[in-house]
């Protein structure tokens, strides 16, 4: 059973030093316990905002960023152990402060995960493979990993029905823990060196139009409404601008400017800024979901990627589409299409998805067996074009 636990900056008004200062502490509550963590921070009341937990005024910025990240890394913390089912303890975050257990893999891990800094679908594969691990181990030390223990994890997860997409990403990730436990010492050696692991090639899975359409056109019934439609318009979305599910869900008021007919955003995956026309469509769906929201505020009610998928597959059905529809499926459309059906020029098609390689674009090309058909029809030596 999961503790119930609250973690907050706060300002102990009880202690004030000579000088008018109070200490700041992460006030732990954990089923109404309280523990207080001092953080070697002081700081005058005055100057403190205790509704918003940060300082006030200008020349904090760098003290308000200090305590975003404790609490923001005891958090992650937190939530990593509750991922593995390990319930939230006094005695789990006096480990997690004098970082006990040096030997232990999963703190390991969870130290480096913390560290990364990892955008929302990314530590998703890594929390799915920390479970994966738990559940092949409930112990693992950091002795413990050589080849043998990769050989065995493999096996394991073959054992479980995971396809080779879920097997590539389980190693890529669990090699890129351990590469990162190499430079702190934590291991001697990767067993990837021995053990090798391919990427598999996907085949894109794109709509065509008319299967947009049929999606688009869906008639709900007021219950399958409050149920789908923000799915059902998410999607369309990325079919309209070729955006990523976590730009889809993370866009804000202040991205759209109708006033220039343009989406300015900055993509979660990859930090680079992409700038994206505006088209009727577009505006259309967006006009439905801004009124009267604030700058700040974002786009589309928030919905995670698994919530997300599960209701596009039921819109797939119901639209009787026989192709597993998830939201990537959306970017593949957009750019199918423009390259194979509207024969936009690669390179420009390329900008429009914030590829910084243009190979990356090559995936969407031939991809359609319309197209494909269509240019062998006539294509036979001995006849003149």
């Amino acid at each position: 059973m999961k503790n119930a636990y609250s973690i907050k900056v706060a300002l102990r008004t009880d202690k004030v030093l000579q000088n008018g200062d109070c200490p700041l502490i992460l006030r732990v509550i954990i089923d109404s316990k309280q523990k207080k963590i001092d953080l070697k921070e002081r700081i005058n009341p005055k100057y403190w905002d205790s509704k918003n937990s940060k300082a006030l005024g200008k020349g904090f910025k760098i003290l308000n960023n200090k305590l975003d990240k404790a609490k923001s890394d005891l958090v992650t913390f937190c939530s990593l152990k509750e991922s593995g089912g390990i319930s939230v303890t006094f005695e789990l975050i006096d480990s997690y402060l004098k970082g006990k257990d040096d030997n232990d893999f999963f703190q390991v891990y969870d130290d480096i995960v913390i560290s990364k800094k990892l955008k929302e679908d990314t530590e998703y594969k890594y929390t799915l493979l920390r479970n994966r691990l738990k559940e092949f181990k409930t112990r693992i030390f950091s002795s413990d990993i050589n080849y043998n223990f990769i050989v065995k994890f493999d096996t394991f997860l073959r054992s479980k029905s995971i396809g080779d997409g879920g097997l590539y990403n389980h190693h890529k990730c669990l090699k890129s823990i351990i590469n990162e436990a190499l430079k702190l010492d934590k291991l001697e050696k990767s067993p990837y060196l021995l053990f090798k692991f391919k990427g598999v090639k996907q085949n894109e899975v794109f709509l065509e139009e008319s299967e947009v359409l049929k999606i688009r056109d869906l008639r709900f019934t007021v219950e399958e409404r409050k149920k789908y439609a923000v799915s059902r318009d998410m999607f369309l979305f990325s079919c309209y601008t070729g955006l990523r599910y976590s730009d889809c869900n993370n866009l804000r008021v202040a991205d759209v400017d109708f006033g220039n007919g343009i989406l300015k955003i900055e993509m979660v995956k990859t930090g680079d800024e992409i700038i994206l026309p505006i088209n009727s469509q577009t505006k259309g769906l967006l006009c439905r979901y801004i009124i009267n929201k604030k700058k700040e505020e974002k786009v589309f009610p928030q919905i995670t990627n698994q919530v997300l998928n599960r209701n596009l597959k039921k819109i797939a059905e119901m639209a009787e589409i026989d192709k597993r529809v998830t939201c990537h499926v959306g970017r593949h459309t957009f750019a199918s299409n423009l390259i194979n059906r509207k024969n936009v020029p690669i390179p420009i098609v390329s900008k429009l998805l914030g590829h910084t390689n243009i190979s990356n674009t090559m995936i969407y090309t031939n991809s359609n067996l319309n197209v494909l058909r269509n240019t062998m029809k006539d294509f036979r030596y001995g006849i003149k074009p």
